[in-house]
């Protein structure tokens, strides 16, 4: 049996395994049918260890996307591995534009990115998760931000 003949539950349940980033690589534009099941399916999206080339060509792609910014359930950021990751990603996009966003994680931010990702938190209607792993982000003005 070939892989394009399986039943479309069954390669929901498989492509749910993947982090965004590596389903798409992997996937899109193989053919019509398992870009719309792609399309349809709540993303993770997991940037921590992606190469540069790779997380800024998805970042272009999800900028002029608006379908596929509405798939990103859970979104992570680092600038753990790949120096910053988080200001790049800024750059391109805002947190803002991921209506459907319910967890976020930050590893490792800095100040400047630390202001920026504050000031967007109020905006993120449907978040219920948020991660954050930094020395440097200002934890008490989070309090301020979210609940006055």
């Amino acid at each position: 049996m070939k892989f394009e003949s399986l039943p479309n539950e069954i390669l929901l349940d498989y492509f749910g395994y993947f982090n965004a980033l590596d389903l798409f690589y992997a996937y899109d534009g193989l053919n019509y049918r398992l870009n719309k099941l792609i399309r349809i399916l709540p993303l993770h999206l997991n940037f921590q260890y992606a190469n540069k080339s790779k997380f800024g060509e998805f970042c272009r792609t999800m900028s002029l996307n608006e379908e596929l910014r509405n798939q990103i359930y859970a979104l992570h950021l680092s600038n753990q591995e790949t120096d910053f990751q988080i200001e790049a990603f800024l750059s391109f996009l805002s947190l803002n534009q991921f209506i459907n966003l319910r967890s976020l994680s930050i590893t490792e931010t800095d100040s400047i990115d630390s202001t920026k990702i504050i000031s967007m938190l109020s905006s993120i209607s449907k978040l219920q998760t948020l991660s954050i792993i930094s020395s440097d982000f200002p934890f008490n003005t989070i309090n301020e931000t979210l609940f006055i």
